[in-house]
């Protein structure tokens, strides 16, 4: 008899917490909250650049091309359908959420439209290309920019974790270590339900466990989904 997909999910969080709880703890009190400051910091410094970031990067980049691209289509007499531009341009993404943002825009957009193709190809960049890729860009920055500030983080802790090796002050701090150490490897957990999270986006939930079906009933994901970055 096979276990509940998502009682599976739980499991392998609730082991891959415990680890790095133990992991925490060998470093010692000092160095596990200097790990709790730093990966707090760096999980809110890293979403405001991405939010920051992404509508900069999608307006250097693929604006253009996008504008482009799509008031030739208009111009050469090519038919609006913004679930078809949606679907080329964003075809990887889950169909309900290119919908989605389709229908929320048609309305603003039948306001906009006009006879004159770069108008219009500028509107549908805007009002529907942008919000289906920018959560997309702003993913992929708030990875790399949480790795680099994870890095300098990771080389204090480094420092800090050499009073384990004092006496008597080496002894509390590894005492103490194992409850600060449970807590910071709580954050551990959340960034991997943010990868998990973005593999299910991404992928439209493709993969076979890891799709929203199977996660639902997740204790871990549901609570994850309450504070989930890329969804405010």
């Amino acid at each position: 008899m096979f276990m509940n997909p998502s009682l599976v999910f739980d499991i392998i969080c609730t082991v891959f917490w415990l680890v790095m709880a133990l992991r925490y703890a060998r470093k010692g009190m000092l160095a596990s909250l200097v790990q709790i400051g730093g990966s707090l910091v760096g999980l809110i410094g890293a979403w405001r650049f991405a939010v920051w970031g992404s509508a900069a990067v999608f307006n250097r980049f693929f604006a253009g091309g996008f504008r482009t691209a799509i008031a030739e289509s208009i111009a050469a007499g090519g038919a609006v359908d913004l679930s078809q531009i949606a679907a080329e341009y964003a075809g990887f993404l889950p169909e309900g959420f290119r919908q989605s943002i389709v229908e929320a825009c048609q309305r603003s957009l039948s306001a906009v439209l006009t006879d004159n193709a770069v108008v219009m190809a500028d509107a549908i960049v805007q009002h529907v290309l942008m919000p289906l890729l920018t959560p997309v860009i702003s993913i992929v920055l708030f990875f790399v920019a949480y790795a680099l500030l994870r890095m300098l983080v990771s080389l204090l802790v480094t420092v800090l974790g050499l009073v384990n090796h004092l006496p008597v002050i080496g002894a509390v701090n590894r005492g103490l270590g194992f409850a600060v150490g449970g807590f910071a490897s709580l954050v551990d957990v959340f960034l991997a339900l943010c990868v998990i999270w973005a593999l299910v986006v991404i992928t439209g939930g493709g993969l076979p466990l890891l799709n929203e079906a199977t996660l639902s009933g997740s204790l871990y994901y549901k609570a994850f989904n309450l504070v989930n970055p890329f969804l405010y």
